[in-house]
């Protein structure tokens, strides 16, 4: 059985940040928060998060008989100006080394994701002990703050948790204690409740807002490029 051990010195080895795993299943409570959110049109004119729920919040629906979900992280300054292709290209290296050594078996279907799927990132980051989703809305790494982009690699083999991974008791940013900065610096007031008003978030129109992940004390000497 692939251990997690392994799996992360590989991750390591294509040259992932970090990468944690979780069992596949049904989001149940997310999935109940995002249709709430969605039915009050926080979503602005994001449509497509009405589609494609069922696939949104079980992988088992885009990945037949997926057992695994492999949550791999690449910070902001690792990541070049394509995010994407840099993520993409290394689930593929970590994919043939772990076909290499036969610790998988090949998939027939796409398991390879980096915001190009109906896949809720942020909550299986979580889950696979990587952080927590703070104030601001963004996945806080423990170590590596919010700068940090996701992809996911979905495996048919489970994976055997031979290490603990880090306590994320060292951050308490499941509610980010009584800090409030990026609320306050928040431009267009989309953040101070309980779900984001993506209709007040100025990157919702423009693209280019980060102010909230700029003072955020977690992201502090880190480089957001």
């Amino acid at each position: 059985m692939l251990s997690l051990e392994i799996l992360q010195c590989l991750t390591s080895k294509v040259g992932f940040d970090d990468c944690g795993v979780a069992p596949a299943g049904y989001l149940e409570p997310e999935a109940r928060f995002m249709d709430e959110w969605l039915r009050q049109g926080l979503h602005g004119n994001m449509s497509y998060l009405e589609r494609n729920r069922s696939l949104r919040y079980d992988p088992r629906e885009l990945v037949k008989n997926a057992q695994s979900i492999v949550v791999c992280v690449l910070t902001y300054e690792h990541s070049g100006h394509d995010y994407h292709r840099a993520i993409k290209s290394k689930l593929y290296e970590l994919e043939a080394l772990l076909l290499q050594q036969g610790l998988i078996t090949p998939c027939d279907t796409q398991n390879k994701f980096c915001d190009s799927a109906p896949f809720l990132e942020r909550a299986w980051a979580v889950k696979a002990g990587l952080g927590q989703v703070g104030k601001n809305h963004q996945l806080i790494h423990p170590t590596l703050g919010s700068y940090v982009h996701l992809g996911e690699l979905v495996l048919k083999e489970p994976v055997e948790q031979t290490t603990v991974h880090r306590a994320l008791s060292t951050v308490n940013c499941s509610n980010c204690s009584d800090c409030t900065l990026c609320i306050d610096a928040c431009p267009g007031g989309a953040l101070g409740q309980p779900q984001w008003d993506a209709r007040k978030c100025v990157a919702y129109t423009t693209h280019k807002c980060t102010v909230c992940q700029q003072v955020c004390p977690m992201n502090k000497g880190k480089n957001h490029e």
